[in-house]
């Protein structure tokens, strides 16, 4: 999945949790696009197409800042008015941030125990960060809870001392990787759930309507034995017959399963699977096949979808 981290700061240069937690990311991520505002536009002279295009080619967006009187620093808004204009990111055909994932990053000055209602600002860092959440929600991204940190403002003699942000920098840059690898990883990780409990209902030779919600309409399939076919009507007539010659459940071990993702949310996997069984006939199947799939995550359903399943003996 493409990261595009969009970060802005009054001083960048000389700004220390900033510099530190973008420098963290740039090493630790090769698939990443950084895109400093203040430095690509220092006329404040946005190029809308250049920026909409960088969104157009993310997976997960990052927006990186100090917190700025309680909201984001002018560059970041002035980026979001240019930007995320009607037609693109809201309204009649503005649907180009659709199922993208929007994680905000931002260092904080003041101490914790100040945004408290006890506290001198009053509010939680979160209620400042609404109107960001509510454009999220427009432009129909996914908007994940936000990563902060306290006391990034650094005063010789005054407040905090250099290595203190520093350090609390590198804790930040910490999590925020975490919550990316997260979220990278959690369409990987459902479809390697998904294929456990295929394979869980085909040990108990559940029904038809199980496995057809999970296969394209046009699916392609193969079997050993069997000629290809394709669409719902063919694997309804494989799995019958299939079905019909067994006695009692199967066992199905799925190994070396890889899952591989191609493509936004689009994926093939590879995997052998040892299945064990009696036929009708009191004959005893022992078999491993090597297993290849195809498939995709319908975001508007959340689910996956085979598009297409090759199954073939192990040699």
């Amino acid at each position: 999945m493409k990261i595009l981290l969009i970060t802005t700061h009054p001083n960048f240069e000389k700004s220390i949790a900033n510099k530190t937690i973008v420098a963290q990311l740039e090493t630790d991520f090769a698939d990443i696009e950084i895109r400093n505002l203040d430095k690509l536009y220092p006329d404040y002279q946005i190029d809308i197409a250049a920026e909409q295009e960088a969104l157009i080619a993310a997976d997960i967006v990052v927006l990186q800042y100090p917190f700025y009187w309680y909201s984001v620093p002018g560059m970041l808004k002035l980026w979001m008015d240019k930007v995320l204009s009607y037609g693109f990111a809201y309204g009649t055909g503005g649907d180009q941030l659709k199922g993208k994932f929007l994680l905000q990053s931002l260092t904080v000055g003041g101490a914790k125990e100040s945004y408290h209602p006890n506290g001198y600002n009053h509010f939680k860092v979160e209620e400042f960060l609404r109107p960001i959440e509510q454009t999220a929600y427009l432009a129909q991204m996914k908007y994940q809870e936000p990563v902060y940190t306290f006391r990034n403002f650094q005063k010789e003699g005054v407040w905090n001392s250099e290595s203190q942000v520093s350090a609390q920098a590198m804790k930040h840059a910490t999590v925020l990787k975490e919550r990316i690898r997260a979220i990278t990883s959690s369409k990987k990780t459902a479809v390697k759930e998904f294929v456990s409990e295929w394979f869980r209902h085909f040990d108990t030779l559940d029904g038809n309507g199980y496995f057809v919600q999970y296969l394209a309409p046009e699916v392609q399939m193969k079997f050993p034995d069997s000629d290809a076919f394709t669409g719902h009507d063919g694997f309804h007539s494989w799995y019958n017959e299939t079905k019909s010659g067994f006695e009692g459940t199967t066992t199905h071990d799925v190994q070396n399963l890889k899952v591989r993702e191609v493509a936004r949310h689009h994926f093939e996997l590879d995997m052998e699977v040892a299945l064990k069984g009696t036929m009708t006939t009191g004959a005893m199947v022992d078999l491993t096949v090597a297993e290849s799939w195809t498939l995709h995550w319908d975001e508007l359903s959340d689910r996956p979808v085979i598009d297409r399943y090759l199954v073939s003996l192990k040699k």
